[in-house]
């Protein structure tokens, strides 16, 4: 199999590194121009939990454009989700009329998003319950599996009976034989939204705090916060036939533990977002929450207050204070 990384930041090179470990050929492809040129020269460094050492992973080549890369018979999609139109415009030659879109990235709507580019038989969506730090250009610290997780990435096509189903069965017996656990599923929406809650609770909360998830939830305000966004969540997503009980997924996160000595700390895309001035995927996480919400006529303030305030400090990056010297 051939395949491309579209967005081959920490996740992306996560996912990439094992398809690549598991058998097919790889690219990369990225706009951190840094990032790509350190991973074409010397490989992608990857330190994985659990694992013993370190490893070094050669993708098949790594690029900011796939111009010269050519037609691929699979494109994992993980760039951020305001800025799929220009990716997928932008690197045309990636694909043929019979590859294979695999959108992993986070939140509600992304294969919404692909439907204008390219036919439903070729389109997958899913999600990715691992983690990846990138630290430095070209290496990367990951887990292939969020604790408790039986798999690190669950998707499925939009057309479960396409044509193309088995180059979707293949993506997901690479990944696993690369040391990745995955699986194409019809479950692939509860596992969505199932992440989902955890990303609408914890990504928006820390870019604006500019807080890892360990000081944020355990202070007196933020869990009580986390409560009443949780709350809203677990409503909309029972309305829409998930079994998503408010006591059931507040369990797991009302007594978060604080930092520790030593102890690792886990900050947030959304945080490193907000932090470089970036766009965050408030959109696709709480904003989606949000726009279900008003479909199903069910009132989601805590997480549209949120929204607004993600929009607020996106829009106003270079107006931050900043110490004047008199």
């Amino acid at each position: 199999m051939k395949a491309a990384i579209l967005g081959a930041g920490a996740m992306g090179s996560l996912v990439g590194a094992h398809l690549k470990k598991g058998g097919a050929e790889v690219y990369f492809i990225d706009v951190n121009a840094e990032h790509i040129q350190a991973v074409a020269k010397d490989g992608l460094y990857m330190e994985i939990e659990g694992a013993k050492d370190p490893e070094i992973v050669r993708p098949d080549g790594a690029a900011v454009n796939g111009g010269d890369i050519g037609v691929c018979d699979a494109v994992v999609l993980l760039v951020k989700a305001v800025n799929t139109a220009e990716a997928v415009e932008t690197n045309k030659a990636l694909f043929g009329k019979d590859t294979v879109i695999l959108t992993l990235q986070n939140g509600l709507g992304n294969a919404d998003a692909l439907k204008p580019y390219f036919s439903e038989d070729i389109i997958g969506y899913g999600v990715l319950k691992a983690s990846a730090l990138l630290f430095a250009p070209g290496k990367i610290y990951g887990s292939v599996r969020f604790q408790g997780s039986s798999h690190g990435v669950s998707f499925a096509p939009l057309n479960w009976n396409t044509p193309r189903k088995a180059v979707f069965d293949e993506v997901a017996s690479i990944l696993t034989t690369g040391g990745m656990p995955a699986e194409c599923t019809r479950e692939t929406e509860a596992i969505l939204w199932d992440k989902l809650y955890m990303n609408c609770l914890f990504n928006a909360i820390g870019a604006l705090l500019q807080l890892a998830n360990e000081d944020s939830a355990p202070h007196e305000h933020g869990k009580l916060l986390m409560e009443q966004i949780s709350r809203e969540i677990c409503e909309v997503a029972q309305a829409k036939g998930f079994n998503m009980t408010q006591e059931a997924y507040w369990n797991r996160f009302k007594n978060m533990p604080g930092r520790t000595p030593g102890g690792a700390l886990h900050y947030t895309s959304a945080v490193v977002d907000a932090y470089k001035k970036r766009p965050t995927e408030i959109d696709s996480l709480n904003g989606a929450i949000c726009g279900e919400g008003r479909k199903l006529g069910i009132p989601t303030p805590y997480n549209e207050t949120i929204w607004h305030l993600v929009h607020i400090m996106q829009d106003t990056y270079d107006l931050r204070y900043t110490p004047r010297e008199d």
